[in-house]
């Protein structure tokens, strides 16, 4: 093709004629084939959280406006339990610490992720359920056991990062088509009764139980119960056991699933040496609900408070807890000596959604030998709806 060409466009003299190219035969070009236009190409996602962010303590605690300091300490993060290796974008996945080592008296346990414009998100407690972000990627969440040092700084004794991935996800990929759940519902302090919702046409011919604290059952029903012991729990401690179930199957593999049950130590035998009065919660006009409290001291003693913990239990037994300092809960009216004060605390609406049953007020301090002091009290508790009469038909007539 290229020595045709030069020998076209090489030049002649006019007079000489052109010498006539060999016969080709012709050749029919087929039509074009018309294709719909492409359909345009979606806007790329955003970059993923950078990695020197989420990796970073120092960057995490600055974010949250925090002076980080490090701790020597002999508690141990020995791993975090999730309730399923990925997750689809939007949706929520569950995360567990398991804790050893000796456990550090007034350690506060969280969860800090770096969010979007340089932002960190914060959760207290051992467990957290995390709401993944709309956008697939792999997101780095950290675990920290923690001390408050007053002031803005925060001393970290341990903690752990894991790494999450989050994947676009179809209509059957969603967690309500997932072929197996776990129902966890709590019935008593440590006690609690599990479920095994299936979704598919094999039979189940065993279930499998791990509780995760070293017991384990095989049942033929879908439903067991199991109680966990508390005595190597701490009186105000809260500690969160990984649940896993397999599903053996007629035919093909096993399924697996994975839950979480989160219970609180034994309640001390011995009553705090503080004296407190709490009155019953009452609707405020611009919503919510108030409590007032009133915390005395004896003489001879004193208190320093230091946080409150908000624990709300939801109707199928499961809580979230949340933690800050005292003084952002509790509003302080009146001092009144020792560490006693006259004061209230608040509920909003939001706190009292109608899957919340009760609320939970724990505030913890310790005396002047360090030896921890907790009083408690509910700031809020929904009774449940009474039962609709029904209505009873006649029987048919003959």
């Amino acid at each position: 093709m290229l020595l045709v060409l030069v020998v076209a466009v090489w030049p002649r003299p006019v007079s000489e004629e052109p010498p006539r190219p060999p016969a080709v035969p012709e050749r029919r070009l087929s039509a074009p084939e018309v294709r719909p236009p492409a359909p345009p190409a979606p806007s790329p996602p955003p970059p993923p959280v950078p990695t020197s962010l989420a990796a970073s303590g120092e960057a995490l605690s600055a974010a949250l406006n925090e002076e980080r300091v490090s701790l020597t300490s002999s508690v141990v993060i020995e791993g975090i339990d999730m309730d399923r290796s990925w997750v689809c974008a939007g949706e929520s996945l569950h995360l567990s610490a398991r804790l050893g080592g000796e456990p550090e008296p007034g350690a506060v346990y969280r969860w800090v992720w770096p969010v979007a414009g340089s932002g960190a998100e914060l959760h207290p407690g051992p467990a957290l359920q995390w709401q993944a972000p709309e956008t697939a990627g792999r997101y780095r969440v950290r675990f920290q056991v923690c001390r408050d040092l007053g002031g803005r700084r925060v001393g970290v004794l341990a903690e752990r990062e894991v790494e999450l991935d989050v994947r676009w996800c179809g209509e059957q990929q969603a967690q309500r088509n997932e072929p197996l759940r776990i129902r966890v519902s709590q019935r008593g302090q440590g006690s609690f009764s599990f479920e095994a919702l299936h979704q598919g046409s094999a039979r189940i011919m065993a279930y499998a139980w791990d509780f995760g604290d070293g017991t384990t059952s095989t049942t033929s029903e879908p439903r067991v119960e199991h109680t966990y012991p508390l005595e190597a729990i701490g009186p105000q401690e809260i500690k969160s056991f990984t649940v896993r179930l397999q599903a053996r199957l007629d035919r093909g593999g096993p399924l697996e699933a994975t839950a979480f049950a989160l219970t609180r130590g034994q309640p001390p035998s011995e009553p705090p040496p503080v004296e407190l009065r709490v009155s019953r919660w009452r609707p405020l006009p611009e919503g919510g609900w108030r409590s007032d409290v009133v915390v005395r001291v004896p003489e001879g003693k004193a208190v320093t408070w230091e946080r409150l913990e908000r624990i709300s239990l939801h109707w199928d037994g499961q809580a979230d807890t949340s933690m800050r300092p005292w003084r952002e809960v509790l509003q302080v009216e009146e001092e009144l000596g020792n560490g006693g004060f006259r004061g209230y605390v608040t509920v909003r609406a939001s706190e009292a959604l109608p899957e919340i049953k009760q609320l939970l007020d724990q505030l913890y301090g310790h005396d002047a030998v360090g030896q921890e002091v907790v009083v408690s009290w509910s700031p809020f508790k929904r009774e449940p709806s009474p039962e609709e009469p029904r209505t009873v038909e006649p029987p048919p007539r003959k």
